[in-house]
């Protein structure tokens, strides 16, 4: 019973690691390819994301320390260049996160939210309330932003299964048309198709949870990566039934399909209200968790003491930058968002690189870590090849 504790635990973790803003971003990227070409890709990710989850977990389950993360591997596997190359991948990568959790929760705050009482304001403007209402869980700490994380995800989870569930009537058997013509357009997405599954980071602490059993801990991501799985294809198949290809090219942010999905005529007011708040505290959940590591790690960097003075001056400089580019362009969340999925996908390839590194060391077989460098690699170029308007666009 033991046992079973610690696998529901670890894979909520996992579950809760891997639903984030990018369930958010992914109807917007969908569009394109179309839902069908759209499951179809998401589940080989899922394969592939899982595949690079297991080659982790063994090599970190060699290590007799239960505290090693990626950095640990970086250094012992790469040296000095492993540890910059990973610190400036998670800063990059956290940067662009907050960036673009800013810019979705003010956009969604005044196109979902203020409306309800007769507030019209700006995008710019919902991103600075957003920020400053929200700014003081950093001050006063990681146990306030564990015990908000843990209410909002809660509720965030049985709001979406919810507004899902009673929404099943909604969905169209149109939607699950093949649009050959779409494959195309999988590229574009394909880096925040395959980060709705990341949950990389918390491989070290599933482990921990799991007494450092290696199988275990491989069940614990499996269970915890199908929660989400379920998820994604209810929220797929209510918002691509709400909201038809072609009304895409139409509606430029989030908050835009939001408001005309929820506002829709025939929508009842109950799903409207919790697919609504679903994806107001989905940003939030997501912010506070990627905020507060960011904070932290800046505290770390300056060898600062964690007081409430220090965490209010390394918030102050942490978000700096990210509400500037949130504000300066208030409706790119999907493009911000996509530039984090680079890095974050980089950084879980440095455990399969430990992995590489190792086997080849001691002639073992490398084959499947060369696989997993390739393929995330051709996805981390797919974003770049998007970035210079390369890959065919859906317009």
């Amino acid at each position: 019973m033991d046992n079973f504790k610690k696998l529901l635990l670890s894979s909520f973790m996992v579950a809760g690691a891997a639903i984030g803003s990018g369930v958010l971003a992914l109807p917007i990227l969908a569009a394109g390819p179309g839902l069908l070409n759209t499951l179809i890709f998401i589940t080989l990710t899922f394969i592939m994301a899982y595949w690079m989850a297991n080659m982790s977990i063994d090599v970190y389950a060699r290590y007799d320390d239960h505290n090693v993360n990626a950095a640990t591997l970086a250094v012992d596997f790469f040296g000095k260049k492993g540890y910059w190359i990973t610190t400036v991948l998670n800063v990059l990568s956290m940067g662009a996160l907050a960036a673009a959790y800013v810019n979705a929760g003010g956009d969604l705050l005044v196109k979902t939210v203020l409306p309800l009482i007769g507030i019209n304001l700006p995008s710019q403007i919902g991103m600075i309330i957003f920020f400053v209402a929200f700014m003081p869980a950093f001050i006063v700490g990681l146990g306030m932003i564990s015990r908000m994380n843990g209410v909002i995800f809660t509720v965030k989870f049985i709001c979406l299964i919810s507004g899902i569930l009673l929404g099943l009537n909604l969905i169209k058997p149109d939607i699950f048309e093949f649009i050959p013509s779409g494959v195309k357009y999988l590229g574009a997405g394909a880096s925040t198709m395959f980060c709705i599954w990341y949950m990389h980071c918390v491989l070290p602490l599933v482990l921990k949870i799991n007494d450092w059993n290696p199988a275990r801990a491989k069940k614990a991501v499996l269970v915890g990566m199908v929660i989400p799985a379920l998820a994604y294809a209810g929220w797929m198949l209510l918002i691509f039934s709400l909201v038809s290809r072609q009304e895409f090219l139409k509606l430029e942010t989030i908050g835009d399909i939001m408001h005309y999905a929820l506002t829709k005529p025939g929508v009842p007011t109950t799903i409207s209200t919790l697919v609504g708040i679903f994806a107001a505290i989905t940003v939030l959940t997501a912010f506070l968790s990627i905020g507060f590591a960011l904070v932290a790690f800046v505290i770390d960097a300056l060898k600062w003491k964690d007081t409430a003075k220090s965490r209010l001056i390394s918030t102050l400089i942490s978000f700096v930058i990210p509400v500037i580019i949130a504000l300066s362009f208030p409706k790119a969340f999907v493009i911000i968002y996509q530039q984090s999925n680079m890095f974050q996908i980089a950084s879980a390839l440095i455990p399969v690189a430990a992995a590489y590194a190792y086997n080849k060391k001691r002639n073992l077989t490398i084959t499947p870590q060369i696989v997993m460098l390739i393929l995330g690699s051709l996805i981390i170029l797919s974003q770049i090849l998007d970035d210079l308007s390369i890959l065919p666009t859906f317009h």
